[in-house]
């Protein structure tokens, strides 16, 4: 089964509420970031076209970001695309935008407003997703255009959010 992306404000509250209500209270116990070999550098490269798989306890959920401002959240470990034909490994330590997470007990889950503009123009779009902690630390995962960005946060965030639990 792939990811189903959603596009809509109101779609992507109702996606998080329902995916992340059963971690609220919970410590992140792990994650898995993807690297794809390449063969004509002879290395690894991230990949962050395929989900984060961030884990609290036995319970995984898989977290990406496409296009503009399309977001998926499934729960288990779930792909957007096959892999097959493609040289993956996965990564579960030592990925500073997400290793601080671990231990960190979940308290509430928002989404933020990204920016975005055309010809001085406004344009209203909600690409951040914010998992906040008990120590006022945010995990961050967002549209960083076309495939998903992280950075762990200690001090508050800035931007407009809506608190979706």
């Amino acid at each position: 089964m792939l990811m189903n992306y959603v596009e809509s404000l109101e779609n992507k509250l109702q996606l998080i509420r329902n995916q992340f209500e059963s971690m609220l209270g919970k410590p992140i116990t792990g994650y898995e970031l993807a690297e794809l070999w390449c063969e004509e550098e002879k290395e690894w490269s991230e990949w962050m076209d395929i989900p984060l798989f961030l884990s609290s306890g036995e319970e995984v959920i898989s977290i990406s970001w496409q296009k503009f401002n399309e977001l998926a959240i499934e729960k288990g470990r779930t792909l957007p695309f096959s892999l097959s034909g493609s040289t993956v490994r996965w990564l579960s330590e030592g990925v500073s935008n997400v290793e601080p997470a671990i231990g960190k007990i979940i308290s509430s889950i928002s989404i933020g407003r990204g920016e975005m503009s055309v010809e001085d123009r406004e344009i209203e779009i909600w690409t951040r997703l914010l998992i906040g902690f008990d120590g006022g630390e945010v995990l961050e995962v967002f549209n960083a255009l076309d495939e998903s960005g992280i950075v762990f946060h200690t001090n508050p965030v800035s931007g407009e959010t809506i608190k979706c639990i």
